[in-house]
């Protein structure tokens, strides 16, 4: 035990002597370069058609921005430094405001004159010694994370997500960081894994979502963060050796289902192997893919059950009938797409056909635990998104963003070529698409006096390559049609998610 307390010891000597020496190093001037840096607040935009007067809120999208530092850039499209988009609605007229989050890797890019920061493909800690120490001795501070996934509202706070805790908070009026939500419970705030896609629980007026806790025996801890409280409270611990990468989850009206995807990792290898994050996990498709079924209410598993391997993203919808769970989801044939050089901003290299994706409904027999599937639409997509007052429940229409499916390069392949509506109970599909435009993922918003489901718009950031701007694309959510759109300032990088507030 002495020998345990000597060693705990030096290493927190080292550890300050290392920080001192990196606190102390003369900074100097960064040659910095970014895809987008100008910052714009407020600015009207032109517009072409009509924006319908009813929407009054603001859509907040956010995504990575490529820095390059003294010729060298981050290395991967998920470690791009966090920057918010917010469109806003007064009166048929759209304000854009666009701003980097403050974040501690912004601060090391653009202060230090650095790209080393901590990322999901980059990690700082070159050595094997370096990574235990960080990894083990606790923080000195909460770090501010580089939130570029998605963006939510918590506890009252409008929050910027990541799949690294803890969420950061900014100002929706001017964009500004505000800094770290900190959670005020006794669940981990660090050293784990968090969703970046919560759901909402509009009958228990809380927000659901699950992290992941590594150890010798790691543990999904599924937790509800009820309306303007700081404290998540647990609903169920699930005890895994060997935690699956999942980037989103489904609920229902009764059940929270986890989808563990043969995509795991050993938890003493984010130790030992000096590796970054997603390098230590490993494809092993003998394991299938499982689901893992847990009851909101009690938080008892009332299953586990194995299908098919698969690797997804992002999960559309799920929904309960006739003691059948039915999950919506965009599939992937294996997790090539997220382990090898498809997102590695730097490379070149030509998609495989791994990289297709489909559209497939999962249905779930509860009862004697047979699992159907369904190929619901067969072209390369992602980003779906549905009417969000149907969450968990029976749905018709999902929006998506349309790949190219016979790319020849990755650039190519990386930019949206058309946007999807489809109908998953006749499987009709309608499309938007116009020659040199990149849609991004299509945000609906319901309409105040909708009596459908589809009765609203639908809201889409799109990269016009030809006029070398972008524009917020405005289509009507039953006949996907364009209403108009409205021409931003700049060119605005293919990002990840965004929300639309009123």
């Amino acid at each position: 035990m002495k020998l345990y307390i000597i060693f705990i010891v030096i290493l927190l000597i080292i550890g300050g002597l290392m920080a001192f020496d990196i606190f102390n190093k003369e900074i100097k001037a960064p040659n910095v370069s970014a895809e987008l840096q100008d910052e714009v607040e407020n600015s009207p935009l032109e517009i072409t058609g009509k924006v319908p007067d009813w929407l009054s809120g603001t859509l907040i999208r956010n995504g990575p921005i490529k820095v390059i530092v003294n010729g060298q850039s981050n290395a991967h499209w998920f470690d791009g430094l966090a920057m918010l988009h917010a469109f806003s609605f007064h009166s048929g007229n759209v304000t854009y405001s666009n701003k980097f989050l403050r974040s501690e890797a912004y601060y090391t890019v653009f202060s230090k004159g650095s790209i080393n920061y901590r990322g999901f493909a980059v990690d700082p800690c070159r050595s094997i010694f370096r990574k235990f120490l960080t990894f083990f001795i606790p923080n000195s501070h909460l770090t501010m994370q580089n939130a570029n996934v998605n963006i939510a509202k918590l506890a009252d706070q409008y929050v910027a997500l990541t799949e690294i805790p803890l969420p950061v908070k900014f100002d929706p009026h001017n964009l500004e960081t505000i800094g770290i939500l900190n959670y005020q419970d006794e669940l981990p705030k660090d050293k784990c894994w968090e969703s970046a896609h919560p759901h909402y629980d509009n009958e228990e007026k809380r927000t659901l979502n699950y992290l992941i806790k590594f150890g010798r025996t790691s543990y999904y801890s599924l937790y509800g963060l009820e309306d303007g409280s700081p404290e998540r409270k647990m609903i169920a611990e699930v005890p895994v050796e060997a935690p699956a990468y999942m980037h989103s989850f489904a609920v229902t009206e009764n059940y929270i289902i986890l989808t563990e995807f043969p995509l795991v990792i050993k938890p003493l290898d984010l130790i030992l192997k000096n590796r970054a994050f997603i390098e230590n996990f490993t494809w092993q498709p003998q394991r299938g893919t499982q689901f893992l079924v847990i009851d909101k209410k009690n938080g008892n598993v009332i299953g586990k059950y194995v299908t098919k391997p698969f690797f997804a993203f992002h999960h559309a919808n799920a929904f309960e009938k006739d003691g059948v769970i039915h999950l919506d989801i965009v599939t992937y044939k294996d997790g090539s797409i997220i382990t090898g050089e498809s997102l590695y901003v730097n490379s070149d290299k030509a998609p495989s056909d791994n990289f297709h994706s489909k559209l497939e409904r999962f249905s779930l027999f509860l009862y004697n635990g047979e699992i159907t599937s369904n190929v619901l639409l067969s072209k390369s997509n992602e980003f779906p998104r549905i009417n969000e007052k149907l969450d968990g429940k029976p749905y018709h229409y999902v929006y998506l963003a349309g790949f190219n499916d016979k790319a020849e390069n990755k650039k190519e392949w990386l930019r949206g070529e058309r946007l999807y509506k489809i109908n998953t109970a006749t499987k009709k599909v309608i499309e938007w698409s116009e020659k040199g435009c990149s849609p991004g993922e299509p945000v609906f918003v319901c309409a105040p006096t909708a009596l459908e489901e589809d009765d609203g718009v639908v809201l889409a950031v799109v990269l016009d390559h030809i006029h070398k701007n972008s524009f917020l694309l405005i289509l009507d959510g039953k006949s996907f049609k364009e209403l108009g759109r409205a021409r931003a300032p700049h060119p605005i990088p293919a990002g990840f998610h965004g929300q639309y507030f009123e």
